[in-house]
């Protein structure tokens, strides 16, 4: 008789004066019967996985024997590996020559901005010259 977990809990035992307890002998058989249910449940999982591992590896040795998909070449790998390498490069370059455009393009503004306010204070100590220059020479008439 094969076991499973409604045939555990249905089980019974026969009456006697010196037997075990009857409740006892239930919650034990409770036990097993969950415990059962669920190494079925395992069981059956680990199946399905065994039969997914089964077909990667039959699909793997079909595409080895017929030369499709044959995993890449360390060369090629390495190529590609340099080909991604210099696009990166290339990329912060590119990034690192626009921020010097806008550094640059910065610096440029603030030197004419210095240049600016350099005449504007020298046109102003030259006004401040002439005015003073102008106010000593009314005072000593």
């Amino acid at each position: 008789m094969r076991l499973d977990h409604d045939k555990i809990l249905a089980q019974t035992f026969k009456k006697s004066l010196s037997g075990y307890s009857k409740e006892e002998v239930h919650d034990f058989l409770k036990i097993v019967a969950k415990d059962f249910k669920e190494m079925k449940r395992d069981l059956a999982r680990l199946r399905e996985e065994l039969n997914v591992k089964d077909r990667q590896v039959r699909e793997l040795d079909e595409a080895l024997t017929s030369g499709k998909n044959q995993p890449p070449s360390f060369e090629s790998f390495r190529t590609s590996l340099q080909e991604k390498a210099r696009k990166f490069v290339n990329q912060a370059r590119n990034e690192a020559d626009r921020h010097r455009q806008k550094v640059e393009a910065e610096v440029n503004h603030l030197q004419t901005d210095i240049s600016r306010l350099k005449a504007e204070r020298q046109h102003l100590i030259d006004n401040l010259k002439a005015a003073t220059k102008s106010f000593a020479n009314a005072r000593n008439k």
